[in-house]
């Protein structure tokens, strides 16, 4: 998979920006606040129609400007020839285009272009809520599945409805009942999504930390689903691994509806079901959003990169696009090392930006074939050396 070329137009603070992608390495550098993460960001959101900052379209769009464009030549495998993507939108209304021709639903646009961002900030997906890890996960399995977007939507559909007839006076039950079963069957699937894949990433996890690390004792995500009032226990303890069977989560969730009712009345709103869900990141058996030093930590998130690059290579057969928004600056040497190691051996397109072009960046340019630099000022970028 490769981006090939972008086309952005009233995009953040970029008039127009014009990028003639290096098939392995791109790296982007100048001062803070020049458009250096808006690059990275019109990427994301050309390929996952949405951004990484957890924004609206509104802010995305250039002061004073009505209409914003996004285009881009994907090369992807999968699909043999060139595919010309375009994303545009004016006010609410959005357009999706694939090779010139209107797509109505975004399932169908979504896998053209997949692409992983990690920032400097990205340790605070550890540090922060459980909306920020679920997040993570969630991310990642779109990217595997397309479809698994349209079955998130749908749970948000449902708990709307749901959390709405439990704010009402007088509750209708039998329309509740209604819902509480759907809430059930939608809540399940996603459940059931996230364990088989958190199942199998921690697998592969299990292997680099042996490898990175040279440690039997392996990073881990520990994923605790909220099926009733014993909220947030491991999917081992609750029996719904990721092999488990759907109606056995389904079971688990129903009966926590039931177990749950008189306080969701109480609290009017939904307490249990995936939104509520959480994901432990542990070393060691320790959780390291409690136990962990900054250093482990973002450790922690450079070995879930790879370890996420790599599954989504295995499953779909080309790796995604990885954007690295300044997260250079935040690592030690040993970490830097592995980064390093791990840019010059990966299969996968990487946009990288920084402050300034180091030695360290210089010599993974002059190790990575087909290396390009620009600088970025003031909304303008220009090719650098």
């Amino acid at each position: 998979m490769r981006l090939l070329s972008l086309r952005a137009r009233n995009f953040r603070n970029f008039e127009h920006l014009e990028l003639e992608c290096a098939p392995r390495l791109n790296i982007f550098v100048g001062d803070n606040g020049q458009g250096k993460t808006n690059i990275l960001e019109s990427i994301y959101v050309l390929g996952q129609l949405r951004s990484f900052r957890g924004v609206g379209r509104t802010e995305l769009t250039r002061w004073g400007a009505d209409v914003v464009s996004l285009q881009g030549s994907v090369e992807h495998p999968a699909h043999g020839t060139e595919v010309a993507l375009g994303m545009s939108w004016n006010g609410q209304r959005r357009l999706l285009k694939i090779q010139g021709r209107e797509i109505a639903r975004a399932v169908e646009y979504l896998g053209y272009l997949s692409a992983l961002i990690f920032a400097a900030d990205s340790v605070q997906v550890i540090k922060g809520s459980p909306e920020g890890r679920r997040r993570l996960i969630d991310r990642a399995l779109v990217s595997l599945q397309p479809t698994y977007l349209s079955l998130l939507q749908q749970h948000h559909m449902v708990l709307k409805q749901r959390n709405r007839l439990l704010k009402e006076p007088k509750i209708d039950r039998a329309n509740l009942e209604v819902w509480n079963a759907k809430f059930a069957e939608v809540g399940a699937a996603v459940v059931q999504a996230r364990a088989r894949y958190l199942e199998r990433l921690n697998r592969r996890l299990a292997e680099l930390s042996a490898l990175k690390l040279g440690s039997p004792a392996a990073l881990q995500l520990c994923y605790q689903p909220v099926l009733g009032p014993a909220s947030a226990a491991s999917v081992e303890d609750q029996g719904v691994q990721g092999d488990g069977h759907l109606g056995v989560i389904m079971q688990h969730l129903t009966e926590g509806i039931a177990r749950m009712e008189r306080d969701e009345l109480r609290a009017r709103m939904s307490l249990i079901g995936p939104q509520r869900d959480e994901v432990g990141f542990h070393l060691e058996g320790r959780d390291l959003r409690s136990f962990g030093s900054q250093g482990e930590q973002r450790l922690a998130v450079l070995l879930i990169l790879i370890g996420m690059l790599e599954d989504i290579e295995a499953e779909i057969g080309t790796p995604p696009i990885v954007l690295l928004d300044d997260m250079v600056a935040e690592l030690d040497r040993r970490r830097r090392g592995l980064l390093w190691e791990f840019l010059q051996t990966i299969r996968a397109q990487v946009f990288l930006s920084g402050t300034e072009l180091s030695p360290d960046l210089e010599a993974l340019c002059a190790a990575v074939p087909e290396a390009r630099v620009w600088r970025v000022s003031a909304g303008k970028i220009l090719p650098q050396g």
